[in-house]
């Protein structure tokens, strides 16, 4: 395939079939070739001559197929190498140059001929590259012909030859010169190459090892690294790498000097169940050279069940929504687990200390409902106390119409959360109720003994500190409505009149409970949500 001026069209763009000619340095050093008339007057050392044969009788000596060193054209002010052969016989010398896969090669080198071999228009004198696949053929072939006489101006001339692309089925590569004429003459080969390569990994975080494949837990980072090797002769420059699946690009490398290597980093954050088996493909470009990919493979693992939900339902003695010091817990408070669509996920009940948690769940959003439809007989009418008013691990968390938390979200940033409380209120008291006139001054409510308007009764808490007071209705009755839940008294004023005894019926409601002597009933056991037995009797002096 005789590889023209022009564009040289890539599978991934194009790239200038003819580039600026390399700088060819004095003494021909540099680049992939090495000079292949390697200075000396025997055959030049790692080239391969396939001569023509069989040569015809009678063929003068100075025709017979020859591989050689001579001196008088060169380039480099050392020797030249040279091709002789019969006429119209084919003889080719080959030198193996360094193989990239996918490399672009641009190829220069001194070549020349006689002129009489250039007066023949059928004649083969070129030079050039030729690429192989595996099995030695001939995939792609790049040469032009020796276009020069040495006696025009005793000198090789200079030829670029366009750029070659490795293609995909080749394995290896050669320079070769072919003539059918004495003869064809060719120095300073000089072979650029320009290629890089990548490598793309990713961090195992069980083994810390990169490599092409990692298992990686949901909710986690992937971390990624890009290693591009210049495998060419030149400096690549502006080496761009680009991977969709990383949250941000690595930064362009600057320059990369040839035989180098350099790396680049990313991340991709919480990667999800639905990541598994992503293939990630990272493409790297600089200038026109072809675009090089690489790939890599997570396998996303579910999170461990190892998150915790939890944890308290107490008596919210003082009513405030916040869990005080010696406010004791609830026990038996049916709790149950949903996720975020309100499924049920699992029950559990409150211990002796009102404590309950939900252990080994999934990373997810859960919510928290409480029942207190079933409450043991001593919590009996509770209901729940005000939500949110204050700091988190100290307030109530459930709502007072649906029992339920607002929902919470655990994983790899919270793996616990114990602050999903619920406060319970014991029902409101009520103390009361009756100051009639003893007229018989047995201690007992008669049918036909009449109320007491007017008497003033007050209530105290167990310390005797005054709570409220009140006076009594025209029919005697009085009442104190929505008292917190405690210990309390009753203390009546009897003014001028006298109480009297107390206890008469064991104080079952149809007796006197005022002590005599202190105005006093006894204090009332907490925990009664309505007490109407505390009454007073009264006599006239």
């Amino acid at each position: 395939m005789l590889m023209t001026a022009g564009t040289l069209l890539l599978a991934t763009g194009a790239f200038p079939a003819r580039a600026q000619a390399p700088d060819i340095p004095s003494g021909c050093t540099g680049g992939a070739a090495p000079n292949p008339s390697v200075e000396q007057g025997s055959p030049p050392t790692g080239y391969t001559f396939n001569p023509a044969a069989p040569v015809p009788a009678g063929t003068s000596r100075s025709k017979h197929p020859r591989l050689s060193t001579a001196g008088g054209y060169q380039q480099d002010g050392g020797k030249y190498a040279l091709i002789s052969t019969p006429d119209k016989m084919v003889s080719t010398a080959y030198a193996a140059m360094r193989f990239v896969p996918g490399a672009v090669y641009t190829l220069t080198g001194w070549t020349g001929t006689n002129d009489v071999n250039l007066r023949r228009a059928d004649a083969v004198r070129e030079t050039g590259l030729r690429f192989y696949n595996a099995s030695d053929k001939v995939v792609l072939e790049n040469k032009l012909k020796v276009a020069h006489a040495v006696e025009t101006d005793g000198k090789l001339a200079r030829q670029d030859f366009p750029a070659s692309v490795a293609p995909p089925t080749a394995s290896s590569v050669k320079f070769f010169a072919a003539t059918d004429h004495n003869w064809v003459m060719w120095d300073c080969v000089h072979l650029r190459i320009d290629s890089f390569s990548v490598k793309a990994e990713v961090r195992d975080p069980a083994s810390g090892a990169w490599g092409a494949t990692a298992t990686i837990e949901a909710g986690t980072t992937a971390n990624y690294r890009f290693t591009v090797t210049n495998d060419g002769t030149t400096t690549l420059a502006a080496v761009k790498v680009d991977d969709p699946y990383c949250d941000a690009q690595p930064t362009p490398i600057a320059t990369l000097d040839a035989g180098k290597s350099a790396t680049v980093t990313c991340d991709h954050k919480n990667v999800t169940e639905a990541d598994n088996g992503h293939v990630s493909t990272v493409t790297v470009s600089s200038g026109a050279l072809p675009k090089k990919t690489s790939t890599t493979t997570i396998k996303v693992t579910p999170p461990p069940a190892i998150d915790e939900i939890g944890e308290f339902v107490w008596n919210d003695v003082d009513r405030n929504g916040l869990q005080n010091d010696g406010e004791p817990g609830v026990p038996g408070v049916k709790v149950t687990l949903k996720d975020a669509s309100g499924t049920a996920l699992g029950t559990l009940t409150t211990d002796a200390g009102g404590k309950y948690r939900f252990t080994k769940l999934k990373d997810g959003i859960y919510q928290v409902c409480f029942d207190i439809g079933a409450l043991p007989p001593e919590f009996a009418g509770y209901t729940y106390t005000a939500k949110d008013v204050g700091d988190d691990a100290k307030d109530s968390d459930a709502d007072p119409t649906s029992g339920c938390t607002a929902t919470t979200t655990v994983g790899p940033r919270k793996r616990q959360d114990l602050t999903l409380a619920a406060g319970l209120n014991a029902p409101m008291s009520k103390l009361g109720d009756f100051v009639w006139l003893d007229k018989d001054k047995d201690g007992l409510q008669g049918r036909d003994e009449l109320g007491v308007p007017d008497v003033k009764v007050t209530l105290k808490d167990a310390s005797a500190k005054e709570v409220g007071s009140t006076v009594t209705g025209p029919d005697g009755r009085y009442s104190f409505g929505s008292v917190l839940p405690g210990s309390y008294q009753v203390c009546f004023d009897a003014g001028a009149r006298q109480l009297t005894r107390a206890g008469a019926a064991q104080y079952n409601g149809t007796d006197s409970a005022a002590d005599p002597a202190t105005g006093c009933t006894p204090v009332a056991k907490p925990g009664a949500p309505e007490d109407l037995t505390r009454d007073a009797g009264l006599i006239e002096p």
